[in-house]
């Protein structure tokens, strides 16, 4: 059995590359929840042991987005403030 290393060299570098537009594609996303957050004024803030991201007065009538740190919580709000689009 013999190794064709030319064929794992260029699954190494398909796998990269997938990698690499994995994380491009994971960043424009936080970026956009990021930038969604300071357009409408937003600031984290910690409710018990969670942040927190809130949208109108309270968490009944307003959009919230929660999470064990700050951008989990914005990513969670986003994703919420889209679900109510």
């Amino acid at each position: 059995m013999s190794i064709d290393y030319e064929q794992i060299e260029s699954l190494q570098r398909q796998h990269n590359e997938v990698l690499l537009h994995n994380e491009k594609m994971c960043n424009e996303h936080e970026r956009h929840a990021i930038s969604t957050v300071m357009t409408l004024g937003l600031f984290p803030f910690k409710d018990g042991d969670q942040w927190c991201f809130l949208w109108g007065e309270n968490l009944q009538c307003g959009i919230s987005g929660f999470g064990d740190t700050v951008m989990s919580a914005c990513l969670d709000f986003h994703k919420n403030l889209k679900e109510q689009a």
